[in-house]
């Protein structure tokens, strides 16, 4: 049966991440990008597509596609998924202003200063060139990237879906849960009768610090809402006000409460993301991209008691129950390009995000990409990727990570570092005066 119906469904939240919106060599050296091996045209990557994982071995196979079409194209691909690696590279690049051809920056607090810069392409012209693909995307995701005071789009939407919270239904029905907790009452009670019926409520590897920063994320667009995230970022919310420290504390009571492994603390993510394929662990919280691993038997014994449902809101703030963490990834194009490099470079980022490659992602791997234009046949997907993306379609506001409004780069690691300290005994009102203490430094 031909799904477009849920293809629809599941992008329509992205249509309010346009509300958000409003708040080797390189691609930058010409003279080397035209001297790869025998004189000819280098394109560097630099995306978070690497590893085994389903997703990147059908990355690799248009980028293979690509090569074969034009054997006279270099691909240098230099794509990192380990975070801090991938960021050490994006930091060099930025400061020498020498960006690879296609790359990623998470986040839209500081894309005007790069597109000033000369970093970013205007790709709108290309999207309005080309309907058949240009016009396939949803208006929600590529407003996304459209900067208040610079006219265009500056990015082409790669991948969304609902960050949620995946968890063991037969671990649930062993320890007296009959259902999914709604609310964060419920949640709270469901915490201690996992952990009385002798698993780990829920995974968290706080060593690789993303994980606690998603749990907090979580927590933050359901008390404050995904507008407060902008106004942190504006500066017209302090981390030290009472209700942002109050989302903190909300961290400190799962903490308290022995929702995670003791030693949470030290383990990095795959551990955690083990210990819940494994089914010693209740629920994690995770984004699509990890759905493609907990379907596979190999990979994830458990498979079949594996669902997924939205993180639980709080019963006092019922007008945030439906906002979401979303995942929102692009691919950026060096605004340094010209000639036939640019048009090879425009040419690849559409064999990656067209139509037939939305298709196979969605349909082999449950990787979506935000297009309305998938004649996804629903036989060969996942419920749980079904699933996923009909709780998507729900969501009435959007926000990636609570930092990427902020125009201080060094916020990722300040508040995920500071959250994971309250893993190890550091009160919210001292990670909260930590947070904002980055703030007032840098002003």
């Amino acid at each position: 049966m031909k799904a477009k119906r849920l293809i629809a469904l599941g992008l329509a939240g992205i249509m309010c991440a346009g509300l958000l919106a409003g708040c080797g060599s390189s691609g930058g050296d010409k003279d080397s990008k035209k001297s790869g091996k025998d004189g000819n045209i280098t394109i560097r990557l630099l995306t978070r597509m690497a590893g085994t994982s389903p997703q990147v071995g059908i990355y690799n196979d248009i980028l293979d596609e690509f090569k074969e079409k034009h054997p006279e194209v270099t691909i240098i691909d230099d794509s990192q998924s380990d975070e801090s690696a991938f960021n050490n590279i994006l930091s060099t690049d930025i400061a020498s202003g020498n960006m690879a051809n296609i790359f990623r920056i998470q986040g839209v607090a500081n894309l005007g200063e790069y597109i000033d810069n000369g970093l970013l392409l205007n790709v709108q012209p290309y999207l309005d060139e080309d309907k058949e693909w240009g016009g396939g995307f949803t208006e929600g995701a590529l407003s996304y990237y459209q900067v208040p005071g610079h006219e265009g789009t500056y990015a082409v939407p790669m991948e969304s879906g609902l960050i949620g919270v995946y968890y063991n239904e037969d671990l649930f029905k062993k320890a007296g849960i009959d259902s999914f907790p709604e609310t964060w009452t419920e949640l709270l009670d469901a915490v201690k009768k996992l952990k009385d019926s002798g698993v780990i409520p829920i995974a968290m590897g706080a060593q690789t610090t993303y994980m606690a920063g998603h749990l907090h994320d979580q927590i933050f667009y359901k008390w404050a809402g995904t507008e407060a995230a902008k106004k942190l970022g504006s500066r017209d919310m302090k981390w030290t006000d009472p209700e942002v420290v109050e989302t903190l504390q909300y961290v400190k009571d799962l903490i308290d409460a022995g929702a995670f492994d003791e030693s949470a603390a030290g383990i990095q993510d795959n551990i955690a993301m083990s210990q819940f394929q494994q089914g010693e662990a209740a629920m994690v919280i995770t984004g699509p991209w990890n759905i493609s691993t907990f379907t596979d038997p190999a990979e994830t014994p458990v498979k079949d008691s594996i669902k997924v449902a939205k993180f639980p809101y709080f019963e006092e703030k019922p007008e945030f129950k439906n906002e979401d963490m979303q995942t929102l990834s692009p691919y950026m194009i060096s605004g340094k390009l010209e000639g036939e490099e640019l048009d090879l470079t425009i040419e690849l980022v559409k064999m990656l995000t067209n139509k037939d490659a939305a298709k196979r992602f969605a349909e082999e791997c449950a990787f979506l990409i935000p297009r309305t234009d998938i004649d996804l046949d629903e036989s060969k997907c996942e419920p749980l990727f079904i699933d996923n993306m009909e709780l998507g379609g729900t969501s009435t506001g959007i926000g990636v990570d609570v930092f990427d409004f902020d125009p201080l780069t060094s916020m990722q690691d300040r508040t995920r570092n500071s959250i994971v300290s309250m893993f190890t005994g550091t009160s919210a009102e001292d990670a909260a005066k930590e947070i904002q203490s980055e703030i007032d430094n840098a002003e």
